[in-house]
């Protein structure tokens, strides 16, 4: 496997997941990471095949040297990934507006920073893949996340414009739509609300981030090719459409 992926926000969650699966499957991984240093050095020194750079997602000038540099060590980038989020919850009267530009410019304006350089390699190269991480919240909404929630459906959004727009250069893009995970986001609701959240789960449990890792490798090989423009759900059956 010579192909080259970049994962955002790959030392912990669903990052991390992804990162170890397509590490495991012979990819040449590169990812980015906010603060959690040591956990993305402990995942690239159980890979060899792995490499990582700190990036603060609303540094522009970051993003594009690190974007630069792994063309420039490693060639052009096959496959994106953005995973990176951010929540800061609140209720939409009491929240500030810092709060709220902060959630939006982590999750979503970083996605155009990072993909529209990428996706200029991936015409060059006449192959690519992106696969966006959304959210149930961008489709459902969520109490306290109008912040979130707004930034999750922008995603949804732009990747059906963009799947327009590069279907012709060889290029697919989807989104992936997680419920409730077994991550930190997940495990700072108070106990009492994730039991109404499992029992409003027809499968009666949460996901685990491997099983969303599995979706994202599916939708980046070659047997997923006439996908373009979807939202995958991976929920347990909690919504639908």
């Amino acid at each position: 496997m010579n192909k080259i992926i970049f994962i955002t926000g790959g030392s912990k969650g669903i990052g991390a997941a992804i990162v170890k699966k397509f590490c495991s499957e012979g990819y040449l991984v590169v990812f980015s990471y906010n603060t959690n240093k040591d956990a993305a050095e402990k995942i690239c020194s159980d890979n060899t095949n792995c490499h990582s750079y700190q990036c603060e997602l609303r540094d522009k000038a970051s993003i594009s040297f690190i974007i630069n540099d792994v063309k420039e060590k490693f060639g052009n980038i096959d496959i994106l990934v953005n995973n990176a989020g951010y929540d800061h919850d609140s209720l939409f009267t009491k929240m500030e507006g810092d709060d709220w530009d902060e959630v939006i410019d982590i999750n979503l304006k970083s996605i155009f920073n990072f993909t529209k350089p990428i996706a200029l390699q991936m015409v060059e190269n006449k192959w690519g893949r992106i696969i966006n991480l959304t959210s149930i919240a961008g489709l459902t909404g969520a109490f306290g996340k109008s912040n979130y929630a707004t930034a999750k459906a922008g995603i949804i959004g732009f990747t059906k414009s963009l799947a327009l727009e590069l279907a012709s250069k060889g290029i697919t893009v989807n989104a992936v739509a997680p419920g409730a995970i077994d991550t930190d986001m997940y495990n700072r609701i108070p106990e009492k609300y994730r039991d109404v959240i499992i029992s409003n789960i027809p499968c009666k449990r949460v996901g685990k981030p491997d099983e969303v890792a599995e979706l994202v490798l599916f939708l980046a090989s070659e047997k997923a090719s006439y996908i373009n423009g979807q939202t995958i759900h991976i929920n347990g059956g909690s919504y639908f459409n």
